[in-house]
């Protein structure tokens, strides 16, 4: 008989995003996507559940962060290792109704994670399009931040064949780059020295629905169109970003900003147990034409990044305060999360995923989010949004995919 695995003390870090609750949405990433039929999907696109849970029993059982539940013992928290049984963390629920794959998805990411289970969760969606079976992977954030939970979904899908890494920032980067104290002292102080978002649309109190869209570009052609004005795919995701915050204010009939400050994660050094590495940059996009935005976005990310890594994993106090600050803050409009997915088509035996779009949870007094992630050749950006609130997601991932092509082409 094996011996049993030790309890692993949670890191403060992901103890406090275990804490956060905001706008009664779990803090959970969402990985929706599309499978193809072949293996476990049929032609018309219905999955063979038994099929998929016994797929995935030995691919979970080598998944450490799959396998433990949260515990508070002793006035702390605590991953405890315990049985899992994967048919309890596989559903199928159906997409037929208004809305279709997109409303399901709208509604799963408001859907708690048990505690007394491993926080995660797969749901697949029987004929989600036509000939398509649905599949939506949540994973609270405090066992994987976005790096982590695409790497995670490569290995579920692994066929056998090479996995990309989940990027790195070594400490060689961190300390040979690093900026010097007084840079980066300046750079946390003005962070909050911001002009403020004055958009009732953007900023409010935060319903309990949710509408969720997706809008996608060819990789390569974001990347060269990007280049020739001396930008990074990133830049031009921000722009995009910026570009549906600006029809979000055009249809509330506000007047449109000069810019808007967005908060961007970057991946920092993995400092010991922690399952988030992740640091804060803001950055000011303007709401200007694409190529006009562009050059200043690339601009000011070329500076800020290395002081944004160089600050290191971003904490949150306590739960309580920082649930307090969000619902009441005016320094950011938005959250755009962008993240390196895998680079080859992957495939749940046999049925190949044909797209692959994440979700972000929406915090505190934050009324739209955009999280990217690239995939096979395409980047996937999924537009979440505050339904009682807004205008459909759809409109605002349509600013994002003009302004997208705009730069590819």
């Amino acid at each position: 008989m094996a011996d049993p695995v030790p309890d692993v003390p949670i890191s403060p870090v992901d103890t406090a995003i275990l804490g956060i609750n905001v706008t009664g949405q779990p803090y959970v990433v969402t990985l929706a996507g599309l499978l193809g039929p072949g293996g476990v999907v049929d032609a018309d696109g219905h999955p063979d559940a038994e099929r998929v849970t016994e797929f995935l029993v030995p691919r979970v059982a080598r998944e450490p962060d799959l396998q433990q539940r949260p515990q508070r013992r002793g006035g702390r928290w605590w991953w405890v290792r315990v049985p899992v049984d994967v048919s309890e963390h596989i559903t199928v629920e159906s997409a037929h109704g208004d809305g279709g794959f997109e409303a399901l998805c709208a509604r799963l990411v408001m859907e708690p994670l048990p505690h007394d289970r491993p926080l995660w969760h797969i749901t697949l969606v029987p004929g989600a399009r036509p000939g398509r079976c649905g599949i939506v992977v949540r994973l609270h954030h405090a066992v994987v931040d976005g790096a982590r939970a695409s790497a995670l979904l490569e290995r579920l899908f692994d066929d056998g064949g090479e996995v990309d890494p989940v990027p790195e920032i070594g400490e060689a980067y961190m300390e040979a780059d690093r900026p010097s104290f007084g840079a980066r002292a300046r750079h946390v102080l003005t962070m909050f020295l911001r002009r403020p978002v004055r958009s009732r649309a953007l900023l409010g109190p935060v319903g309990r629905t949710r509408d969720v869209a997706s809008t996608s570009v060819d990789l390569d052609r974001l990347e060269a169109g990007a280049l020739t004005l001396g930008a990074t795919v990133n830049d031009a995701y921000l722009v995009a970003v910026g570009q549906g915050l600006r029809a979000v204010v055009t249809e509330a009939g506000e007047q449109v900003p000069d810019e808007l400050t967005v908060s961007v994660p970057v991946r920092v050094a993995t400092r010991g147990t922690a399952h988030n590495a992740v640091g804060v940059m803001l950055v000011g996009v303007p709401l200007t034409e694409p190529e006009v935005a562009l050059r200043i976005v690339a601009r000011r990310t070329s500076e800020s990044k290395p002081l944004a890594r160089a600050s290191g994993t971003a904490g949150v106090p306590s739960p309580p305060l920082f649930n307090v600050f969000t619902r009441h803050q005016r320094v950011i409009a938005t959250v755009a999360s962008n993240v390196r997915g895998p680079r080859h088509p992957l495939t749940l035996d046999g049925a190949p995923l044909a797209e692959m779009w994440p979700l972000g949870p929406l915090a505190g007094n934050v009324r739209v989010g955009f999280t990217a992630a690239s995939y096979a050749g395409r980047l996937w950006v999924g537009v979440e949004c505050d339904a009682g609130n807004l205008p459909p997601a759809s409109r605002i991932a349509a600013a994002v995919g003009r302004s997208l092509h705009s730069v590819a082409e």
